[in-house]
């Protein structure tokens, strides 16, 4: 018995320790696309261009789900003129730009990322992004202050 307690008692110590590393890194990403409108019109505000002259460019992340960059993408297509997702995986969103054009009359378009320039004025590129926006941004577990 007391070899079986010992047991549990060290298996506990080492699934509390691998789980909230990755809990938090999980929990900052997804807290990020949730706030992402308000990350985009923070940029905006700063680079100074009005509402109606961005031409949004979203880079994607092939290591993350194509699910959660579509995501992010519904949340920031609401209120823009014109869009660009630059991916290696087009057809992961054929739907979405058809979605886009259905829903908010929308040109969604599709850029590869050997292309040599990129149109658009204000870019968020979500390779390791909460690197990037912990340097302007004061996070903590619940809120997200810009």
């Amino acid at each position: 018995m007391h070899f079986f307690r010992k047991f549990f008692i060290w298996f506990r110590k080492k699934e509390t320790v691998q789980k909230p590393v990755l809990q938090e890194e999980r929990r900052s990403f997804f807290m990020y696309m949730g706030k992402t409108p308000e990350i985009a019109t923070y940029f905006r505000r700063e680079k100074g261009i009005a509402k109606k002259d961005v031409e949004l460019v979203l880079i994607d992340d092939e290591d993350r789900p194509a699910y959660q960059i579509a995501q992010i993408a519904e949340y920031l297509m609401k209120d823009l003129n014109f869009f660009y997702l630059v991916t290696e995986r087009a057809e992961a969103f054929e739907e979405l730009a058809e979605e886009a054009m259905e829903e908010y009359g929308l040109l969604l378009v599709l850029l590869s990322k050997e292309s040599e320039t990129v149109p658009g004025n204000l870019v968020l590129d979500v390779r390791e992004w909460e690197k990037h926006l912990d340097i302007i941004s004061a996070v903590s577990y619940n809120t997200l202050i810009i």
